[in-house]
């Protein structure tokens, strides 16, 4: 039988589908995670999702994992980092956000992900950043600020900002990380070897911060909801949308791909709203249309072939 990626380059319509559905499971994570913030603490809803989605994994990635054991070891210095800036600090923390802020704010606020991509590449690798990008990152970034003072600068005069919405960015810097980070790990390194060791040296540090949580008084009780958002995370967000981004990725590139991007908050909208009864604001589709033109100004300002940095 011909595996999901091979499907996908056979069809036109079913790598847009993968992606779609892939986006819409990552939306769901971000609902329930907020649903179930008061039935299940953060910091456990994390490990155990990881833990499970390690195990669900693994008889997909053995064989190839005992094939590039050597290589595994051979690249534990990256694949710690990424693994780190993946999982502790970069999903972990929207779990931890989504405890004092909306679903709304938690799929808004990743839009502007690609252009803190953009800055760290430049940061951490010193790459060429134009005239034209650094304004779409100053153009997204208000419209993150405009998010996290909830529409009255006043806010931060008074530095009354919510802080669900700072760890928020901080998981989106997070990731971003990973994305930026993520293309230095060898290629040879099968893709799945790579997801099951970011998901298992994940799990294992965030380990001790679920035990602190659990003796500070917040265990994860094993009720029927904490076990069903568990497995979901586990399941949906943690593999089967990985997969299909994979398989999307694989039939139209990562550049046909970022679209997709735009979809999450409004999945987590149409969501968030008549489940949760979340009530949207005007700052909300307002600093989603200046974060898409941030992003749109960021991709007009890529270099072209024999241009100068502007």
């Amino acid at each position: 039988m011909k595996t999901a990626i091979a499907r996908a380059r056979d069809g036109n319509l079913r790598p847009y589908c993968y992606l779609t559905l892939a986006f819409l499971l990552m939306a769901l994570n971000i609902v329930v995670g907020r649903a179930f913030h008061t039935e299940i603490p953060p910091l456990g809803l994390s490990f155990w999702r990881w833990l499970l989605a390690s195990l669900l994994f693994l008889p997909f990635s053995a064989r190839r994992l005992r094939e590039q054991w050597v290589l595994v070891q051979a690249n534990w210095k990256i694949l710690l980092v990424v693994s780190i800036v993946m999982v502790p600090l970069g999903n972990n923390l929207i779990y931890v956000g989504l405890q004092h802020t909306t679903a709304l704010n938690g799929g808004l606020i990743p839009v502007a992900r690609p252009v803190i991509i953009l800055v760290l590449s430049w940061f951490l690798f010193r790459g060429s950043v134009t005239r034209y990008q650094w304004l779409g990152i100053a153009i997204a970034t208000t419209g993150v600020i405009l998010v996290v003072t909830r529409g009255d600068p006043s806010i931060l005069a008074r530095m009354d900002i919510n802080r669900g919405d700072l760890w928020l960015v901080g998981a989106s810097v997070g990731i971003a990380c990973y994305q930026t980070l993520i293309g230095r790990v060898t290629k040879a390194l099968h893709p799945a070897v790579l997801l099951q060791v970011t998901m298992v040296l994940g799990t294992a540090m965030m380990l001790p911060p679920y035990v602190m949580e659990t003796l500070a008084g917040r265990p994860v009780e094993p009720t029927a909801p904490a076990v069903g958002a568990i497995v979901f995370c586990a399941v949906f967000p943690s593999v089967c949308a990985v997969y299909l981004i994979n398989a999307g990725i694989a039939a139209l590139g990562p550049a046909r791909m970022g679209i997709f991007n735009y979809l999450p908050p409004l999945f987590v909208a149409a969501i968030a709203i008549p489940v949760l009864g979340e009530e949207p604001h005007w700052y909300h589709p307002v600093a989603f249309a200046i974060v898409a033109l941030g992003i749109v100004t960021s991709i007009r300002g890529r270099r072209a072939p024999g241009r100068t940095q502007g």
